[in-house]
Formats: structure tokens, sequence, C-alpha cells
């Protein structure tokens, strides 16, 4: 018995060690992990990851629950790759779940410019963050295709025309992204 309860107490000693080095956060809830409130907890904290959109899009799930290798994949066909790379861009990036709401057979009907004004209308120049426009219910963001995207806010949920935002201001090495669930196509 005396042994069980030696190595039970270094068990838990070595599992308080193991907790205090990993840190709190490690432990946290993910973000957008409920939708109740998930608005106001994921805007007051930003995600960082690295690499490319493109590479990020492609290869990583966020939150264990959104891919983008659609979205990933129509930057490729379009030639963009390299673009990103000029310049700082904040996009809002359709889940491939979005995709699928728009068909496949919509998608392989669009040409390579068409793809371009696509993509270039879920981009914003610079780094717009959730709390820049989040709140502002009527504000148009200005996007690098020319067009604008309607904010629709009512303080709780926001939505970009058609696309409801599901997370805010997850950060790349080249930009910033937020997370719709709709593929909005330029008007």
């Amino acid at each position: 018995f005396c042994r069980n309860h030696v190595l039970s107490n270094m068990l838990r000693i070595f599992i308080a060690a193991a907790l205090l080095a990993l840190g709190a956060e490690a432990f946290a809830p993910a973000a957008g992990a409920s939708r109740v409130g998930a608005s106001r907890a994921v805007a007051s904290r930003a995600t960082s990851v690295m690499g490319t959109f493109v590479e990020d899009l492609k290869f990583k799930r966020y939150f264990n629950r959104f891919t983008f290798k659609t979205f990933s994949e129509c930057i490729v066909k379009a030639g963009m790759e390299e673009d990103f790379a000029k310049n700082t861009y904040t996009l809002f990036v359709p889940t491939d779940a979005a995709f699928e709401e728009l068909g496949a057979a919509a998608l392989d009907a669009m040409s390579k410019e068409q793809l371009q004004a696509m993509i270039k209308y879920h981009m914003l120049e610079g780094t717009v963050e959730g709390p820049a426009f989040r709140l502002d219910h009527g504000k148009l963001l200005t996007t690098v295709q020319g067009g604008t995207l309607l904010v629709d806010a009512d303080g709780k949920t926001a939505y970009v025309n058609d696309a409801k935002i599901e997370t805010y201001d997850v950060k790349t090495d080249e930009g910033t992204f937020h997370i719709i669930d709709w593929v909005n196509q330029p008007k």
C-alpha cells in the first residue's frame, strides 16, 4: 500500500509539473467552440498561424472544424499565389462547406478571370481586424475587386453580404483572415 501511495503522489506531482510547463492556455477552450457568445470571445483574442495563405488554407484545420482546401485551390487555379506576398491583405475565407453549397459544377464552370474576381471580392487591402467592423451595422468595406461588402451586425452576430462571420482575426504570415460560411459573389 505504501509503495502504491508513493507512486500515486509522484504521478500527481509529474502531472502538475507538466500542466505548469504547458501553461493554462493550452487547455483553454478553442475559439469558436461554442456558438453562444462566440463572436465576442473570438474577437478579443487573435489566433496566429505560420505560413502563406495558400499553405495555411490548404493544409490546416482551424478550431477543429473549419477547412479551406477549396478556397486554396481557387487561388492556385486563378494564378494568384504570389499576389499575397506583395502586400498585406485581409481575407474573408469561405469554408469548404460554403463551397459545397455553391456546388462543384458552378465552381468548375468559373473561368480564371471569374475566379480572380471572386477571390478579390473576398479581399481587403491591409489589416482589418474584427473590432474595426463587427459592430458597425451598415458599414461598407471596399474589396480589392472594387466592389463593397455590406456589414450587417446586431451586436452578437455579423454578416458580410450573405456570409455569416464564424471567426475573426486569424493571423498568417501574409495577413489576417476571417472565417465565413458563404461564398459571396461580385455583383
